[in-house]
């Protein structure tokens, strides 16, 4: 059974209108009363036309918040990183972590080449076609490398030829490796693919099932670590022997992420706060990203921590690594105003780099959310982000909704009939003049 109202359905040739008509009839459709929500999703008329450019049938654009989480220390060097996120307490935490981590070093990153791989999948190929494709490889890449533009001239394209006989469905996997830079690879891969096809079939006397790239990324990978002494960690702690204890008990907690994936799935969710507000930020394939970061949790045959950690005589050790397959050119995000930005912040750190400072953010995120968790506890510091939005929704403006969340959080009542009775409070006693 459904619940809730009739939903509102839109006329007929709705998305054959140019998009400002298209907002038009939406706002005659949902009346005057949704005029204020209605705003929030087009108030900027180049950025309403700019979302009709980017998505099919636009109704204009949903505002995100955007945050930067200071104070990040990678590879000697400082950096604020700005994330896009919707949820309370994930960047607090992000600068949170990253500011002890600093304390003991900060961040060493790496990441490999941006290899990503173009697929042909091929049923009722005959005898011997796997060896006949290995013998044409020059003829396959002669057809290929005229597709893929000014890759190899930019020091990317080409690197190499790999197939697998899949038993259970008998199609033959055709992967072409290519290096594509600081791009997301996407529409050159796919076109690679198709432009090959022919020849393929050709050499194995099958037909194509499908030509596509693979979000899997498995070549293309970032990584951090971190070495933080207990003596940094019992700035937090309060002494050795508390930072020794909070140490191990983070190791356990990951190793419990291992042994159970109902425990898995949150814990690497929590490395995805970060990693997937820094794609969102630079509007960058989060869904790409965040599938090939569980597809890589489950290559062992279990689902498992993207991350580990250990101890190393007197220091806790953190590591994560994981596909990362972010773009600095070409896509969403060099088209985007708001993606330039975040990239002008970054200092136009290119694929590479957006994959070094992802991987340090996703274990910043995971290193504050288990420290959080085997201590304190995690509620009280989100509750306490989450009150102003209870004080919004409550009525409170303006200076108000410090008043009312202080009031909350000095609580521990975090509702929103509370909230309305501290606001009524609050403006009965003029305190939020």
């Amino acid at each position: 059974m459904v619940v809730g109202n009739e939903p509102r359905l839109l006329p007929e040739g709705f998305r054959k209108l140019p998009p400002e008509a298209r907002r038009a009839r939406l706002l005659e459709l949902l009346g005057e009363g949704a005029l204020g929500d209605f705003e929030a999703t087009g108030r900027d008329a180049s950025l309403v036309e700019l979302a009709g450019l980017m998505v099919e049938n636009s109704l204009g654009y949903a505002p995100l918040p955007l945050g930067i989480a200071n104070g990040f220390l990678i590879d000697g060097r400082r950096l604020d990183i700005p994330m896009a996120t919707e949820e309370p307490s994930v960047i607090a935490a992000a600068a949170y972590g990253a500011r002890i981590i600093a304390k003991g070093g900060g961040f060493v990153t790496r990441a490999t080449d941006p290899v990503m791989a173009s697929q042909v999948f091929l049923e009722g190929a005959t005898a011997g076609s796997a060896g006949r494709i290995r013998a044409a490889e020059a003829r396959i890449r002669a057809i290929a490398e005229p597709l893929l533009g000014s890759l190899p001239a930019r020091g990317g394209g080409w690197r190499g030829l790999r197939l697998v006989e899949l038993p259970e469905t008998g199609l033959l996997k055709v992967e072409i490796s290519i290096d594509v830079r600081d791009a997301m690879g996407a529409n050159i891969l796919n076109t690679v693919a198709e432009g090959v096809c022919p020849l393929l079939e050709e050499l194995s006397g099958g037909r194509r099932l499908m030509c596509i790239l693979s979000n899997a990324a498995l070549e293309r990978r970032g990584a951090a670590s971190f070495a933080l002494p207990f003596q940094a960690l019992a700035t937090v702690t309060g002494s050795l022997e508390k930072a020794a204890e909070t140490a191990r008990r983070i190791v356990l907690a990951t190793a419990l992420a291992n042994e159970d994936p109902t425990r898995g799935v949150t814990h690497n969710k929590g490395i995805m706060n970060g990693v997937s507000a820094l794609a969102l930020a630079t509007f960058n394939d989060t869904r790409s990203i965040e599938a090939a970061a569980h597809a890589w949790a489950s290559r062992s045959g279990a689902y498992r921590s993207l991350s580990s950690f250990r101890i190393e005589g007197e220091c806790l050790v953190g590591e994560l690594e994981l596909p990362l397959s972010f773009g600095s050119v070409g896509g969403a995000a060099a088209f985007h105003p708001a993606s330039r930005l975040v990239l002008e912040l970054l200092g136009n750190p290119g694929a590479t780099g957006l994959a070094r400072i992802a991987a340090a953010l996703g274990l910043a995120q995971n290193f504050a959310a288990l420290l959080a968790l085997v201590t304190g506890g995690i509620q009280r510091g989100h509750m306490r982000y989450h009150a102003p939005r209870i004080a919004y929704m409550a009525g409170a403006r303006g200076p108000e909704i410090a008043l009312v969340a202080a009031a909350m959080t000095e609580e521990r009542q975090f509702h929103l009939d509370r909230a309305r009775e501290i606001l009524e409070r609050v403006r009965r006693e003029g305190k939020a003049r």
